[in-house]
């Protein structure tokens, strides 16, 4: 049975009528009125005494119901027994109908459950001195249609002066907002805050709080307002049948200010300025309900308008922005939105929604957000004739009323990253959006606060242990999207594009790291909240080898934008400037990415940053002694073949080459690939530097020689296992160019030094076309020139008995050769490797030329000896190059050494 506060007020009524009956019946008969009130005499007298028809009254009409309830409890014995008796059993029903009648007659918002315990507190009393109340609830039962016309009811505080409105909840009362309530209250109770925003979507119960909160204000006795008023910018309605406009409702804060006035007086017809005036010295709360419909610039003007005695209490799908405190109101809990849906179904009739199961009701009230506007809609809608799935399924009106108004006010970024989130259709951290998105961090910061403001997004926690928050579109805010206005596809597809981008950038990172832990690329993270970033950094890296040095600069700057204490920023940004020959800005950023590792705690951010500035201070600074520290630091902690190769071509350019050459050796025992080449190349070249250190600065031929054998020997080993790379070539032969100058003339030869000249001098003749091509050839071949004519070399050594012939040859370009011309016929040619061979096309690498020479095939002799398909790469060539004015010389004649 539907219990309406007008049907609720004349069930109370009877109830109240019927014991005043009972009272001047079988009390009054007998007693006195002093003698039968007893304590409540003086007051209830007082009152008759203050209403101009109290002589024609009885004086039971001015008890409470408490009161009236109390006295014939302590009376039973003067009343009927079967009447004593069922007043005492049923004392527990009356306590609990007491407050709700307050709430009934004083014009109060209703509580949850407040009509049925009422009925069912009214129904216990059966006896037959309750006729008036069996009348009615049996007139309720028969005509669940009547709302009677009732009279009576007070809106006014005896405390404060007030114009709050009825609620309009009193079907089921105000369901799952009672700790917000009391923060609420809390709040403009000590009137800390000028201005109290409840902020949350459309349909979410803002001004239903705001009423109940009203309410318990004016009734509490330490209300520090004199005055409450209440206005309502809202200008339209939803309905069962679609949103309604509001008759006569006030369009702006002039209007509002103007019915504001009319509180005290109904002549009233200034706007703010006279509110103002009104206002003036009074404590006064003023509640503006839907905000949203004016401008902040209104709000503004309002706020400076008003005088300093005046607290406000907002409701807004969006807030103020500034000088407020905003309490964001959310969706009902689960348990309170079923026990809302139930309640209203009951209350409206709607007997099929009312009776479906827990499980139904749940998934029912899912479907409709926990919102208690859009389920009062569902039941309204259902109860109008509409399908109950039908009505589930098209939302698209109720979604159009709580969303459409906010969506449009909003900026073109902010509706973007709407739409982005939507694609996604997953939490995402501001870092993410960072990434995800082409607008600058600032404007993305921006639009991120407009759309929380909007109530379009909610910040969760990404974690109980973590502390980044994730921003992911309210359920209101989603289906809005799918259902009313779904966002371009073009802007979804270049959405999951760059996804698909970023989530592959990770995977290669991951990759990366896991393949070679100090690779320039490897961008480390501490968290996962780190991914985003390191995704900038690696894309700042890639970008300074495929675009420009600015392009780069621009990744880190959005990356420190996002993470400004992350190590790893510093570090890729220092990588940059070094590399660019910004020394000493680099030497600065290294030193903050340390201190902000340091910060950290982090002593792997600390050797990864050791590692790589001790490669900057050594190389580009050329402070190799205070490199050497930071390198013991990253290899202390690392103790991997990268970290032992830096410390030992540290230690080898300060001189210390025996400790060089433990650190290089222990690096080449787990490096493979290109890092083992690298640490072969180093080791042979520390041995070099050491041999010419004995030689020239210690004056120590035989020790220096021995040095530079064994350098050659590592490097040697390396060639004979299959090993072709011009940089460690190149080292070798420059150390067996060291070899011949440290056994001159001056050296004693013994019969060790002898044998290592025929070795060397036999596997130089054998890998002549290893060596022809390097930078180092020709300085060999003229020391090698000069031993020969000071000192016997070994008889065997066909290298020393063709030495003319391989002297470098003079590098002649001729212009109009003849492509039949070959060396045999007298002409000088070039000598070259090749660098590159592209089956049709190649190049050739030279001294005299450093850009290359470039190389059709149909210039290559001798190429159709092998097979047109036989790759050139590394091959040493004999060249003539033609005369040309373009930007890269060309080869008129090639012949392959094979």
């Amino acid at each position: 049975m539907a219990m309406t506060r007008a049907r609720l007020y004349v069930l109370i009524d009877a109830f109240e009528n019927d014991m005043r009956q009972v009272m001047n019946h079988y009390i009054l008969d007998h007693l006195s009125e002093e003698e039968a009130l007893g304590a409540s005499y003086p007051r209830a007298n007082q009152r008759r005494a203050s209403d101009q028809m109290g002589d024609q009254s009885s004086i039971t009409a001015y008890l409470d119901l408490q009161e009236c309830y109390d006295i014939l409890n302590r009376h039973r014995e003067s009343l009927p027994a079967d009447l004593g008796r069922e007043l005492k059993d049923n004392t527990v029903e009356v306590n609990a109908l007491v407050p709700i009648r307050n709430r009934v007659m004083h014009g109060r918002p209703l509580g949850a459950g407040d009509p049925e315990r009422a009925l069912s507190a009214c129904q216990a009393f059966t006896t037959r001195y309750w006729k008036t109340v069996t009348d009615v609830i049996t007139h309720l039962r028969s005509d669940a249609a009547w709302q009677p016309i009732v009279k009576g009811q007070g809106t006014d505080s005896d405390l404060v002066l007030h114009n709050l409105p009825l609620p309009e909840y009193d079907e089921t009362g105000l369901i799952g907002r009672n700790e917000d309530s009391k923060n609420i209250l809390r709040f403009l109770l000590r009137r800390r805050e000028p201005i109290v925003t409840l902020v949350g979507e459309g349909g979410i119960g803002k001004t239903a709080l705001a009423l109940d909160v009203a309410y318990k204000l004016i009734d509490d006795p330490e209300c520090p307002y004199e005055c409450v008023l209440w206005v309502s910018l809202k200008t339209e309605r939803l309905t069962a049948s679609g949103v309604v406009e509001i008759a006569d409702a006030a369009r702006d804060l002039t209007g509002a200010a103007t019915r504001l006035g009319q509180v005290f007086d109904t002549s009233f017809s200034g706007g703010v300025s006279g509110l103002s005036d009104a206002l003036s010295g009074i404590p006064t709360l003023l509640i503006i309900d839907n905000l949203e419909t004016v401008a902040g610039d209104e709000v503004s003007a309002l706020y400076d308008d008003l005088p300093d005695s005046v607290n406000y209490l907002f409701t807004s799908r969006v807030g103020i922005g500034q000088l407020e405190r905003r309490i964001v109101v959310k969706p009902l809990a689960g348990k309170d939105a079923n026990y809302l849906f139930r309640n209203f179904a009951k209350a409206r009739g709607v007997t099929r929604l009312a009776s479906l199961s827990d499980k139904r009701v749940t998934e029912v009230v899912k479907a409709l957000r926990n919102s208690p506007l859009a389920i009062r809609w569902y039941i309204m809608a259902v109860e109008a004739g509409a399908q109950p799935n039908l009505a589930l399924t098209d939302q698209s009106a109720l979604l159009d009323f709580c969303v459409r108004s906010v969506y449009e006010r909003m900026s073109h970024d902010a509706q973007n990253l709407l739409a982005m989130l939507f694609a996604l259709d997953r939490m995402s951290s501001f870092d993410e959006l960072a990434v995800l998105v082409d607008i600058s961090v600032d404007r993305l910061r921006k639009s991120v606060q407009e759309l929380l403001s909007g109530s379009m997004v909610v910040w969760e926690s990404d974690g109980a242990d973590s502390l980044t928050s994730k921003v992911s579109l309210t359920e209101s805010a989603r289906n809005f999207l799918r259902a009313v206005n779904p966002p371009r596809s073009d802007l979804i597809e270049e959405t999951l594009a760059r996804e698909r981008q970023f989530r592959r950038s990770e995977e290669r990172r991951r990759a990366d790291a896991k393949a070679r832990q100090l690779a320039p690329n490897v961008v480390r993270t501490r968290t996962n909240d780190d991914i985003p970033t390191a995704h900038l950094l690696r894309e700042a890296l890639s970008a300074s080898r495929r675009e420009t040095f600015n392009k780069a600069i621009e990744y880190v700057n959005r990356a420190r934008q996002i993470n400004p204490s992350y190590w790893e920023v510093d570090r890729v940004e220092a990588f940059l400037l070094s590399a660019e020959g910004y020394t000493n800005q680099a030497t600065t950023v290294y030193r903050n990415a340390l201190r902000k590792a340091r910060d950290d705690g982090d002593n792997e951010g600390m050797a990864v940053v050791s590692y790589y500035f001790s490669g900057h201070l050594s190389r580009q600074a050329n402070e190799p002694e205070q490199a050497l520290d930071y390198a013991k630091t990253a290899h202390e902690y690392f103790k991997s073949s990268e970290t032992a190769l830096g410390l030992g071509r540290i230690l080898m350019w300060i001189g210390n080459f025996e400790e060089a050459q433990s650190y290089l050796e222990e690096s080449l025992e787990e490096a493979r690939g290109k890092a083992r080449l690298i640490a072969i190349t180093t080791i042979v070249d520390s041995w070099c530097r050491w041999a010419d250190n004995l030689l020239t600065e210690q004056r120590r031929p035989a020790e220096a020689a021995d040095k530079a054998y064994a350098g050659f020997s590592v490097g040697v080993s390396e060639i004979n296992a299959g090993t072709y790379d011009a940089r460690l070539s190149d080292q070798v032969i420059s150390t067996a160019s060291l070899f011949l100058k440290c056994i001159g003339p001056h050296t004693i030869a013994s019969s060790n030094t002898e044998r290592q000249l025929a070795k060397m001098l036999k596997f130089v003749d054998e890998k002549r076309i290893v060596f022809t091509g390097c930078r180092g050839y020709r300085s060999f071949l003229r020391n090698l020139s000069n031993l020969s004519r000071e000192r016997n070399l070994p008889p065997h050594a066909r290298l020393i008995q063709e030495v003319e012939n391989l002297r470098p040859p003079s590098r002649r370009v001729n212009a109009g050769r003849d492509s039949s011309e070959t060396s045999e016929s007298g002409q000088d040619f070039l000598v070259g490797s090749v660098r590159a061979w592209l089956g049709t096309y190649g190049f050739i690498a030279h001294d005299d030329f450093p850009d290359n020479v470039f190389f059709p095939a149909s210039v290559v002799r001798n190429l159709r000896e092998r097979g047109t398909e036989v790759d050139l790469a590394n091959h040493v060539v004999k060249f003539f190059v033609e005369q040309s004015d373009g930007p890269r010389p060309r080869a008129e004649w090639v012949e392959v050494q094979w």
